[in-house]
């Protein structure tokens, strides 16, 4: 009923641009300010407007300067508008426990459309639907799209991970290999990083050669504890116990890298702080090939991005839209690039030669090519995977089959 409520409203939305007519009320299934219809977006001056925007604490700064943008572009209303903050990661569940109390307008991570548009908590964006998806990589928009309705707004495309690495202990040729890199750092005394007991990262092992999917029923399909993942368990014991690997993730790699670590894998966001970390010998690539069941197997990774979304509970959800629009824009992406590193969406940002300059990003890129959109990936798969990562670190002292089998049944109930 949420679903179908939701669908509804997005198509009055729809009537209401082509009308050019106003609601006073959401309960209408309308979206609240005025449009006009000259097909520019521009709104009639004179009102004063009320938004809450969430984003995430390390984007405060770039979302403070967007909204001044935003209101310098826009004189002919006056914006009120306040920030809070909320990480993509936590978006959903800070939404659906009150939606009405909920931000205008938010940043979420894209595994968690399919569970707002399925709670009804997000209006179908037909505002400049068109420009949107012209501007924005293919891939971009795929993954702001449900059922052929464009959901959320495209605003970065570099949530993944891949291999940081110190140039001075670990070449070219070493990066290629799991292997090579730990020779490499048990040659040295330095340590290899890798989060197995993080959920996200540790598909890079079962993806390689395994399956992930959903099915109609909206279960998930998994198939982790066939032969293929019991040998991608036993590469993942190997490397632990090989001397040169350390547990930790983000905080161990950020005070260490370049001092006890020579390698570790993590994505865009720590770019600043490894080229800080090495200097001159800051290096990135995709993931390295691991030895699995008596082969070199290319690692696999979650790919996905960062989307913007209107709150269906919006009573402004017109100007919502425009500041969302603006948001994720050309001049907004090239902004938060600078700012902050982010890989954009938007095709001209991403053509430019800083952007193709920029070593972590190439490096995302390479890595998008063995990667598996995690749009899909449902909650029951995080704690599971999770849990079998920890008992990894911790040490098996039983059967790894059997754990493995256990995983799967949790993720699939």
């Amino acid at each position: 009923m949420k679903k179908l409520l939701a669908l509804t409203l997005a198509s009055l939305l729809l009537l209401a641009f082509a009308a050019g007519c106003v609601s006073a009320s959401p309960s209408a299934g309308t979206p609240g300010g005025n449009t006009n219809t000259d097909g520019s977006g521009s709104q009639p001056g004179g009102e004063t407007v009320d938004l809450l925007v969430w984003g995430p604490q390390e984007g405060m700064e770039f979302l403070n300067k967007a909204i001044e943008e935003f209101k310098n572009a826009h004189p002919e209303n006056t914006y009120n508008i306040t920030t809070a903050i909320v990480n993509e990661g936590d978006a959903k569940s800070r939404l659906l426990e009150d939606p009405e109390a909920g931000a205008d307008v938010f940043a979420f991570a894209d595994d968690q459309l399919r569970d707002l548009v399925g709670a009804g908590a997000l209006y179908e964006i037909t505002r400049n639907a068109g420009d949107i998806k012209s501007r924005n990589v293919s891939t971009a928009v795929d993954i702001c799209t449900l059922d052929g309705k464009l959901m959320a707004y495209p605003q970065t495309g570099d949530n993944g991970y891949f291999l940081y690495y110190d140039k001075s202990v670990i070449s070219a040729e070493d990066a290629k290999t799991l292997d090579a890199i730990l020779a490499r750092c048990n040659d040295t005394g330095m340590k290899f990083i890798y989060a197995v007991n993080e959920a996200w990262i540790t598909a890079s092992w079962f993806l390689a050669q395994g399956t992930l999917g959903l099915g109609d029923d909206g279960k998930q399909i998994v198939d982790f504890n066939n032969a293929n993942g019991l040998a991608a368990a036993e590469a993942m014991i190997a490397m632990v116990n090989s001397g040169a690997w350390v547990t930790g993730w983000n905080e161990v790699m950020t005070d260490s890298m370049g001092d006890t670590i020579a390698a570790g894998v993590s994505g865009t966001w720590m770019a600043n702080d490894m080229i800080t970390k090495l200097g001159d010998n800051y290096a990135a690539t995709k993931l390295p090939t691991a030895t699995i069941g008596g082969r070199q197997v290319q690692l696999s990774s979650f790919f996905g991005g960062k989307l913007v979304g209107v709150n269906s509970q919006s009573k402004v959800a017109v100007h919502a839209m425009d500041f969302a629009d603006f948001l994720t824009g050309e001049t907004m992406q090239a902004l938060n690039f600078e700012m902050r590193g982010i890989g954009p969406t938007n095709i001209k940002v991403a053509d430019s030669a800083d952007v193709k300059a920029n070593i972590a990003l190439a490096a995302f890129a390479e890595q998008a090519k063995y990667a598996y959109p995690q749009r899909d990936v449902q909650g029951s798969y995080w704690d599971a995977v999770g849990a079998f990562g920890s008992e990894v670190v911790n040490g098996i002292t039983g059967s790894p089959q059997s754990l493995l089998d256990e995983m799967v049944a949790q993720i699939m109930e």
